[in-house]
């Protein structure tokens, strides 16, 4: 590998480790394809020299009848410059904001997962603290789970869910 490969690659930005950690079963195979893409790319830019090879044009222009072309292709193999990729649109920028937007849902989300998690460790541990079935009245029900009591002052109606209440503000009668 030429010195110059390793300045321009010189390590990969991806943590493959990880990825196939955080990546479902069935998409492994999909996984091992793109990094065996990857590398293959990776490994061909490695065997490319960072700069053009030098011609010899001496050799070509004593073998060419007109000396004078040989001459107009080393003017403008010299010439030739071939500049590294720029960001002209500003991706990177983007992609990183977009990351750290991602980041503030991803905690977000998680704080959501615990708190639903510790919420039900409480339900759990109040299911725990409930007397036997058996010995269990309608008004031992009520008096642990008063959430789901039935209130005679507010009775329900088929479909016995909230969204369908007449007292909920969202609630639309069919026509």
């Amino acid at each position: 590998m030429s010195s110059g490969a390793a300045k321009r690659v010189s390590k990969s930005i991806v943590d493959w480790a990880r990825f196939t950690a955080v990546c479902p079963k069935h998409q492994l195979d999909m996984l091992r394809a793109v990094k065996a893409k990857h590398d293959t790319f990776i490994n061909k830019v490695h065997t490319l020299p960072e700069n053009l090879p030098k011609i010899d044009f001496a050799g070509y222009k004593a073998r060419l009848p007109d000396p004078a072309m040989a001459d107009r292709f080393e003017k403008a193999y010299a010439a030739l410059s071939i500049p590294y990729p720029v960001d002209k649109a500003n991706m990177l920028k983007q992609v990183e904001e977009e990351h750290q937007e991602n980041e503030k849902k991803v905690k977000t989300y998680v704080a959501n997962v615990q708190a639903a998690g510790q919420e039900s460790k409480t339900f759990l541990s109040k299911i725990d603290s409930l007397p036997q079935f058996e010995e269990m009245t309608v008004e031992m029900f009520n008096y642990y789970f008063p959430e789901t009591a039935l209130n005679p002052e507010r009775p329900t109606f088929w479909p016995h869910i909230e969204e369908q209440q007449p007292y909920n503000p969202e609630f639309k009668y069919y026509k």
